[in-house]
């Protein structure tokens, strides 16, 4: 433990912090699953939506610092070329 007051209020601030990261990195796992079940599955609606709130997610993160912005804009790059693939075999 630390012994000086400064460290100890840092100590406590890392802890608030990375529980806040914890569960936001948590729901976004949980979002993007959600939304390659639905790729998986073809439902092509469905898996829109998801992507939408998934996206809404991943750029809040990135905004406030838990992910960088290239990792979340990446991840939803990938996800919108695999949805856009699904439609675009559905209008066929």
């Amino acid at each position: 433990m630390p012994q000086i007051k400064s460290a100890f209020k840092n100590l406590k601030q890392n802890r608030k912090r990375y529980l806040v990261n914890k569960g936001a990195i948590s729901e976004i796992r949980t979002l993007a699953k959600k939304v390659r079940d639905f790729v998986v599955s073809k439902d092509a609606g469905k898996s829109e939506t998801a992507l939408r709130e998934y996206e809404k997610h991943l750029m809040k993160a990135a905004q406030k610092g838990t992910i960088k912005k290239e990792n979340a804009s990446r991840k939803i790059s990938r996800l919108r070329k695999q949805i856009h693939a699904l439609t675009a075999k559905a209008k066929k």
